[in-house]
Formats: C-alpha cells, structure tokens, sequence
C-alpha cells in the first residue's frame, strides 16, 4: 500500500513534484495553493484541496501527513517547510531512483534529489532543497537549508552554500576555485564562478560577476 503525501504550492514546476512523488512510491492526495480561489480545481490529475494559509489555521489538518513543496522561490519554501513541520507535518525526502547518492553522503529530511542527481563522498545535503536532474555535488561539500540547483550544474568540491542559494541551470563552481556562496545569493543559468559570492549578491556570467543584491532576508 502506497504513503499518501500532498504538494504545496500550484505552479509549472508543482507537475515534476507530482511525477517525482509518484515514481518515489507515493499517492498524491491533493495540492494546496496559495489562496483559495482555486478550490476543487483538478491539476495535473490532482485536486487542489485549499490555501496553506487554511490547511496552517486549522490547526491538526496537517498533523502525521506527508507533504512535499514545489514553490521555486528559496525563502517562501524555508518559511512553509518551518511551519508545516510546526504544525506537526512531515516533509520527506523524495529521491529519484535513478539518483546516485555516496553511502558516505548525509542527506536531511525534505531534500529533493532528480533523475541521475550524482552526490559524491561526503557531501550533506540539509533540509528542503532541491538538486534538479543531472547534477553533480562534488565530495565534502556542503549545501545549507533551502537551496536550489538547477539541472546540469556542477557544485565543486569543498564548497559550502549558505541558506537559500540559488543556482541556475548549467552553471559551475569548479573545484578549487570559490570556497562559499553567501545565504540567498544566486548564480545565473550557464555561469561559472571562481571566487567567492557575497549573501545577497546575484552574480552571472563566465567568469561570474556581481549584477546586484538580491532583496531576500534570512531568517
């Protein structure tokens, strides 16, 4: 008999979550969206339940259920991750069966790992991030709570991410190179940083350069 787990959060990228959830054993049992207006609306094949806000107030509708979040900004899924686990919930890690982990590697609850993700000796993964398919998260690195890499990107060796970075699709941090990506900074799509990224700072191109600060706070 299948685990049934619920998605937060109704967008493009809530139909991956959905197909992950399933090829990882789990019926999915309805969405929550960010306001109701969207009650009983079938998407993807799923009911959209209610609001988080709703599913929050009530106190014990999330007590003992399984959930798994598939908003793509950082600091809105730290901050309903924190409250549904407040709220007695559970958020699982969902990890393709194809995703090939080190037995050496820590990965934490409510991580999300994609089709052939390849995480390597050493390497932690903290709570509720996401490594899209194709990735590579070299040995002793380390990415904090809330992170995003994008598909085809490479995490260098040694390197700490701090809270809620986010990386785009194809960029590289190679080995040997930067040592930290600074809380709620991001890495635009095809980059390729050498040196250190700053909290806050957007960076992009190759060599990566600063654009401007992001307006997130950490919490």
């Amino acid at each position: 008999m299948k685990d049934d787990i619920y998605v937060i959060g109704v967008g493009p990228y809530t139909a991956v979550i959905i197909e992950l959830a399933q090829t990882c054993g789990y019926e999915v049992r309805g969405l929550y969206h960010y306001n109701d207006e969207r009650n009983g609306e079938d998407f993807h094949g799923v009911e959209i339940i209610s609001s988080v806000d709703s599913l929050l107030a009530t106190g014990g509708d999330a007590q003992g259920k399984n959930f798994a979040l598939s908003m793509g900004n950082n600091q809105v899924r730290l901050e309903t991750a924190e409250s549904i686990v407040i709220n007695g919930g559970v958020i699982p890690s969902l990890i393709h069966p194809l995703a090939e982990v080190s037995p050496s590697a820590t990965i934490e609850e409510g991580v999300i790992l994609k089709r052939n993700v390849a995480v390597q000796a050493k390497a932690t993964i903290k709570k509720f991030s996401i490594v899209c398919d194709n990735s590579l998260i070299c040995h002793h690195s380390i990415i904090n709570e809330g992170c995003f890499v994008a598909g085809l990107c490479v995490v260098g060796a040694y390197l700490t991410l701090g809270r809620g970075v986010f990386i785009g699709q194809g960029a590289i941090v190679p080995s040997g190179k930067a040592s930290s990506l600074g809380c709620f900074s991001s890495v635009g799509a095809g980059s390729v940083v050498i040196k250190d990224v700053a909290k806050y700072e957007v960076v992009a191109g190759n060599p990566a350069r600063i654009l401007r600060k992001n307006e997130f706070h950490d919490s």
